[in-house]
């Protein structure tokens, strides 16, 4: 079962690749914006500015580690999830809305009937102590869907962080420049992919959230099972 620490450094490799491919897109797309008014002759102010140009993407490649270290836990939930799946789990069980394959829903509405007209901060206090049991009890399928979600949640918060870095980007390129549209045409590829990555990150980390919700309670509900049986 992997631990932290391996999380971390998974999340961090994985992190670093994004930025990566990030970088790549905004220098290819500088280049070729470069080339699309000059052609092959190049001029030095040309040169200049596409250099002046790559630093300031590299800039917000860095930047962006810091502005993602910023963020409150609040903030990513509301921009992310906009309301964590934890929040009604109990609730959406009671109301027979939950996912449930993998155990029994009537044992679980059973067990859990006390706490579906919890508030919502309720519902997600005594699910984290849920999460907790199932990793003290080494369940890796746990481990491994809460490292998943908490990798798609920091790549849509990077997502984030790029975008409103980048929008800043052009704002300061129009105003050296003074041409708002060669700023644009500049950084519009790296900007049109990361509002299309904002849409696939997002999905992605909704979904990986609700999957680790799911599994919480299908090894808790089965774990109490066993213990009936040895009883």
């Amino acid at each position: 079962m992997p631990s932290f620490n391996e999380i971390k450094s998974y999340k961090d490799k994985e992190m670093r690749q994004y930025i990566l491919a990030y970088l790549l897109i905004a220098v290819a797309s500088i280049g070729l914006q470069a080339y699309l008014e000059n052609g092959r002759a190049l001029s030095i102010d040309s040169l200049f500015q596409m250099a002046m140009t790559d630093i300031l993407v590299g800039a917000i490649s860095i930047l962006v580690v810091v502005l993602n270290e910023m963020w409150s836990d609040q903030a990513k939930i509301r921009l992310v999830y906009w309301k964590l799946p934890s929040n009604s789990v109990f609730t959406d069980i009671g109301d027979g809305k939950s996912n449930s394959d993998g155990y029994d829903i009537s044992k679980a509405k059973e067990i859990y009937t006390h706490l579906s007209d919890a508030s919502a901060n309720k519902q997600t206090a005594e699910w984290n102590k849920l999460l907790r049991k199932c990793k003290e009890a080494g369940h890796g399928n746990v481990l491994d869907a809460q490292r998943m979600q908490l990798l798609t949640r920091d790549i849509c918060m990077t997502t984030i962080s790029l975008l409103i870095l980048n929008v800043s980007a052009v704002i300061v390129l129009a105003f050296i420049q003074g041409n708002f549209c060669r700023a644009i045409m500049t950084l519009g590829l790296p900007i049109v992919y990361l509002a299309i990555m904002l849409i696939v990150t997002r999905v992605a980390a909704n979904s990986r959230a609700r999957r680790l919700v799911h599994l919480v309670i299908k090894n808790d509900v089965q774990d109490r099972d066993i213990r009936e049986k040895k009883d």
